[in-house]
């Protein structure tokens, strides 16, 4: 319960830190706290009891989290269009991962007009950076429809980790649009980038929990095949005893 607290509560404080970072532009404690951000989320993940640790879902689930923190790492290390690609192609494999669990744990598809509202999105978003992604467009067009799919199939898991998927399609548009189109612009970019971001991490993490938890607690109040079988199996004994006392 300690652990458990303790990580709680140094990811609070890593995201509090880091956002107010941001909003005073203090370049240096941001970079600084942005590569904190994923192992604080994924200590308290990883602190809670129950977890599924053989589970596949689970295992792609950290791949995604690993991925994301090199992403995040990479442009603090790499500079120019070198950190960016970094940057990009890290969160293309993170979005893998996540599409990856969300598959493992979904139980049916995605509804047609999610996934038509998340294409439509993504073709204007297309269209508004086309212009100036230059060289980086087939990247950029690989990972927005990957970005799709993680968005639709998130849907498929909880009402929680869906959201999440509408909030990193949304931040990850804002890096798209800063980067690469000429009439965005808001005093407030990174701030909403980030805090939507986090907000997208957050709901994966507890939605997933939640579903785990879900997925336990449906498992344990089933009775096992054995306990089903006795209760449903003739009793030898009765029915010696029985046939005992009517030939008697």
């Amino acid at each position: 319960m300690r652990a458990l607290r303790a990580w709680d509560v140094a990811f609070a404080v890593v995201v509090a830190v880091h956002l107010a970072a941001q909003a005073v532009d203090s370049r240096v404690l941001a970079d600084g706290t942005q590569v904190l951000l994923v192992p604080a989320l994924a200590g308290a993940v990883w602190s809670r009891s129950g977890l599924p640790h053989r589970s596949a879902a689970l295992r792609a689930y950290a791949g995604g989290l690993v991925f994301s923190w090199i992403g995040d790492a990479a442009p603090r290390v790499l500079e120019g269009d070198a950190g960016f690609v970094a940057m990009v192609s890290a969160f293309l494999v993170a979005q893998v991962c996540f599409l990856a669990t969300f598959l493992l744990l979904s139980r049916r598809r995605p509804s047609l007009g999610v996934i038509v509202g998340y294409l439509a999105g993504f073709v204007a978003l297309f269209a508004a950076c086309a212009s100036g992604a230059g060289t980086l467009l087939p990247l950029v067009a690989v990972y927005g429809i990957v970005l799709v799919a993680v968005a639709s199939t998130a849907t498929t898991v909880s009402r929680r980790v869906g959201l999440g998927g509408v909030l990193f399609f949304f931040s990850d548009s804002l890096i798209a649009l800063e980067s690469f189109s000429s009439w965005y612009e808001t005093p407030l970019h990174d701030v909403l980038v980030m805090t939507t971001y986090i907000a997208a991490q957050i709901l994966f993490a507890t939605g997933l929990l939640g579903r785990w938890r879900a997925d336990q607690r449906a498992a344990s109040s089933q009775p096992s095949p054995a306990t089903g079988a006795s209760s449903t199996r003739p009793d030898p004994s009765r029915r010696s005893s029985s046939s005992g006392s009517s030939t008697g």
